[in-house]
């Protein structure tokens, strides 16, 4: 900003004064070099003052520092333009030394406004940076958070099922187990993952949805539709599927002869998961860690709503890829 406004200066002054006197170049120089000098003068001030005085006494001593040394400044610079130009003036005309003391308070007046004006435009930016650095990490807090309630919530209905299964078929248990293994893996792994590809919550879904068929057999089918392929490198929350298909087991009947048929289905910029509906005689009891936790944790991300369908025959929900 120094060097825009020296430069600027000196560039009118020259075009302007030049056309009536040649000898206005001096003026032009002297106008230039003053803006330059206490422009850097009050910088230097700036930092001076911020580090050497506290806040109650830092704008008296940088204003009577700016104010005073641009005076100085400014009659130094007019006594060796007015030599250089030939022309001689005394401190005793009264009028003039006033005119150029008007001057230089008028000029340390609009650089100390143009500085502060950086700085508080500076300041704000920087309280703006560091607020949304704040929101991010907040963001990822909460968004663990929720995460988290997810996996206890599944692994608790996986080791009952696992239980039921090896007392009724011990080696179809211990099938069962290796999916699950298989299933805690994948999950450890992507533990700190906010955000996953839709091609890794897929090989997620899979896992599950094999480990629930060994459980339900022909009470429950899944089909999984892509239309785009390029849309498995799309970004969504981890873990954002795998409960929606938890949600559609433990809210509906599965039985022989009323199956339930989960579909996970991809078309434009988004991704559905839909199911009919079974209802329960009964309600479980349920905890945070199905549709209400992908709501909250798709808000934090993108500020924005899941969609959510139910027409009394199918249940849908679907959400757009992430912006990132």
């Amino acid at each position: 900003m120094n060097y825009l406004l020296s430069g600027v200066t000196f560039v009118f002054s020259f075009l302007f004064l030049t056309l009536e006197h040649f000898k206005m170049p001096y003026i032009a120089f002297k106008s230039g070099a003053y803006i330059f000098l206490t422009s850097f003068a009050q910088a230097f001030i700036l930092k001076y003052c911020s580090a050497r005085y506290e806040n109650n006494a830092f704008k008296f001593w940088r204003y009577t520092l700016s104010f005073g040394i641009g005076i100085i400044l400014y009659f130094l610079l007019w006594e060796i333009m007015v030599l250089l130009s030939g022309n001689s003036w005394g401190l005793n005309e009264l009028s003039r030394v006033l005119m150029y003391l008007m001057f230089s308070v008028v000029i340390n007046t609009i650089i100390l406004a143009l500085h502060d004006f950086v700085i508080v435009r500076r300041g704000k930016i920087q309280a703006d940076l560091e607020n949304y650095r704040l929101q991010m990490k907040n963001t990822e807090a909460e968004n663990l958070v929720l995460k988290e309630q997810i996996q206890p919530h599944f692994l608790f209905n996986a080791l009952s099922t696992l239980k039921i299964l090896y007392k009724k078929d011990p080696e179809m248990g211990e099938h069962y187990l290796l999916q699950l293994s298989d299933f805690l893996r994948v999950a450890v792994s992507h533990n700190n993952k906010f955000i996953a590809t839709l091609e890794d919550e897929l090989s997620i879904c899979i896992n599950y949805l094999e480990m629930q068929k060994i459980r339900f057999t022909a009470s429950l089918d899944w089909q999984i539709i892509i239309e785009d392929q390029e849309s498995l490198q799309g970004k969504i929350p981890s873990f954002s599927l795998q409960p929606l298909l938890e949600n559609a087991i433990k809210h509906n009947v599965l039985t022989a002869q009323l199956p339930l048929h989960i579909k996970i289905h991809q078309s434009g910029n988004g991704i559905e998961v839909s199911n009919n509906i079974n209802p329960k005689f009964y309600k479980e009891t349920s905890l945070k860690s199905g549709l209400s936790n992908l709501a909250e944790r798709y808000r934090l991300l993108t500020e924005e709503d899941i969609i959510v369908k139910n027409n009394g025959k199918e249940f849908s929900v679907r959400f757009k890829f992430l912006d990132q």
